[in-house]
């Protein structure tokens, strides 16, 4: 029997900016099976999004097991903003943005002037590092190389050309922040 990966997707829960707190969600999983969910929140425009998934990564009784994290995107709850490379470094486990559409940068820039420390996000927006297609997605990674990132991909999809646990994420945290999952 061959032994499947782990791998654990994050998304978050967020219904809107009159909120002050979004949900943040991790599905674990072994390939495609599901394994396990973490589960904690975060402010809404504000900068604890790193460290909560580094937390519930770190916590997690898979997290030795764990070979790669995937998030949708770096910013969560508005304009939380994920460090992809402070996580890397802090669990020692790759990270792997994925998007469907290539970000438009401009627009994001714009928009983050209007909430508190801009420079500060944009930073970390701009540390996060080159957008490649690969797998027929927009990715962004660090803590390994682009055939390192395919083979997660591969490995972590069960039908459509998203991993898994982050399908999975995404349905529990529209759930929970709209009462029944959203499209994924």
């Amino acid at each position: 029997m061959v032994k499947q990966w782990r791998f654990v997707g994050f998304d978050d829960g967020f219904s809107g900016f009159e909120s002050k707190k979004a949900c943040i969600i991790g599905c674990i999983t072994a390939g495609a099976y599901v394994e396990c969910f973490l589960y904690d929140t975060i402010d809404v425009d504000g900068f604890d999004s790193s460290e909560k998934i580094i937390s519930m990564v770190r916590k997690s009784r898979f997290y030795e097991q764990i070979k790669c994290i995937f998030l949708p995107g770096i910013t969560f709850a508005g304009f939380n903003v994920a460090d992809i490379v402070e996580i890397n470094e802090r669990t020692s486990i790759p990270v792997v943005v994925i998007m469907k559409k290539r970000p438009d940068f401009e627009r994001l820039s714009k928009a983050i002037e209007n909430v508190s420390m801009p420079e500060l996000r944009k930073e970390v927006i701009k540390k996060a590092g080159d957008i490649h297609m690969l797998e027929g997605l927009y990715v962004q990674f660090t803590g390994c190389c682009k055939e390192d990132v395919r083979a997660y991909i591969r490995a972590s999809r069960f039908k459509g050309n998203t991993p898994e646990c982050l399908r999975i994420a995404h349905l529990v945290a529209s759930a929970i922040a709209y009462g029944e999952s959203k499209k994924t």
